[in-house]
Order: C-alpha cells, then sequence, then structure tokens
C-alpha cells in the first residue's frame, strides 16, 4: 500500500515518513497542498492530511479529489477539536481522524485498519458469490468459475470499492500503468461481467464504473 503524507511541518513528516517505512509502507512526502494535487499518482492509496495547510486547508484538498473522482482513503490529522470541522470532514468521506500530538502505535493501527480496506482478502463471501482472488476463482452458488489474473486484480478493486465510482484513469493506472486505451479497459471489464453475470457491476457514463453491494 502506499501512503501520501501532506503535511507542513517537515520534521514531523520525515519522522513519520521514516517509521512507515520501517513498517514496509511505500510513502511519499508533500509539504504543502499544491504540490501534492499537481503531482497526485492514483498509485496512491492513503492520504494522511493535515486540516492546517499553508496554501489550502484539508477540507479543500479532500474535496478537490472528490470531485475528480479519486476514491483514495483519507485520514486528517490535526490539532483541530472543532466538532463542526471534523463533521464536515466526515461528510467528504475521510476514514479516520488522528489528533495531534499522537502516539505512533495508535496512528499504525489506524493504518493497518485502512489497509485491510484497500487490500481485502484473497476470499470474500458477498451474496451468492464466492471470490478466490489468490487461486482466480470465483463460484457462483456451486457453479465454479476460472477467472485470469488481471481480471482477477480488477475484481479485487471493484470489491475494495464498493458503491463507489472507480475511474478508467484508476483502472487503467492501477492495473495497466497507464498504457492502454480506454476501449481495451471497456472490453476487460464486459468480458469479466458477462463472465461472472455481475449485474451489480454497472457502467458510470464516460466516468468508469461502480460495483454494488451484492
Amino acid at each position: 500500500m502506499k501512503i501520501a503524507i501532506v503535511e507542513d511541518n517537515k520534521t514531523f513528516a520525515d519522522q513519520l515518513q521514516s517509521v512507515l517505512q520501517k513498517e514496509k509502507y511505500e510513502t511519499e512526502v508533500f509539504y504543502n497542498a499544491a504540490s501534492f494535487l499537481n503531482n497526485f499518482s492514483d498509485k496512491i492509496d492513503l492520504v494522511l492530511l493535515d486540516i492546517s495547510l499553508p496554501d489550502k486547508n484539508g477540507l479543500e484538498v479532500l474535496n478537490s479529489l472528490r470531485e475528480l473522482q479519486y476514491n483514495l482513503k483519507v485520514i486528517f490529522i490535526s490539532s483541530h477539536t472543532d466538532i463542526e470541522y471534523l463533521k464536515k470532514a466526515y461528510k467528504l468521506g475521510c476514514e479516520d481522524y488522528i489528533k495531534k500530538p499522537f502516539d505512533l502505535e495508535e496512528a499504525l493501527l489506524k493504518i493497518e485498519r485502512i489497509k485491510k480496506l484497500v487490500e481485502p482478502d484473497d476470499v470474500i463471501v458477498m451474496g451468492n458469490y464466492k471470490f478466490d482472488l489468490k487461486n482466480y476463482l470465483v463460484y457462483l452458488d456451486s457453479q465454479e468459475l476460472k477467472i485470469t489474473k488481471k481480471e482477477s486484480k480488477l475484481l479485487k478493486i471493484f470489491l475494495a470499492n464498493v458503491d463507489k465510482v472507480v475511474t478508467f484513469e484508476y483502472l487503467n493506472n492501477k492495473i495497466w500503468d497507464g498504457g492502454v486505451v480506454t476501449n481495451t479497459i471497456i472490453v476487460s471489464v464486459l468480458r469479466l461481467k458477462t463472465k461472472l453475470k455481475l449485474e451489480n457491476l454497472q457502467n458510470v457514463r464516460e466516468v468508469g464504473y461502480i460495483f454494488h453491494k451484492l
């Protein structure tokens, strides 16, 4: 899982990056909102976002990401205690909140929880389906359906973003490293949908897909 740290306190940001790297997380640090938004990559799975940045507050940053249809997870980091401010953060879709100063062990536990959302278990049961992503198998009731490695990657992304829009750009960067045209993605998803009879996997016109819970 790749984590972006968006924090204007350079010392604190660098210390946090060091701790996360020791835990084997891939990390990247940004010291202001502009550098983060200008260099944002779909490879990022989680953002540790300071609410009080020098050029733009964290709520504005998160709102910009949502307008661009990015579904990455966000944990706010701040000394803010204003309940109305926090309510706005959760309304915009932040996953959690850590109050400064914070215990690193607490932060790691919250990050680990997010990791489980971003990287779902290899075996998932949902409705009449059982998804065995490690062995490239899906069971619909008692029927065994084989899927390819790439289809397994597609499913993993959809299962990690149930009821959320997943854009063509996101799928392209995550699975094809940005190297294919949109039509290739459409054909791949259609093949997966047809093979598994996934009526709950729906196209969002000119944007991407949404996978509704079974």
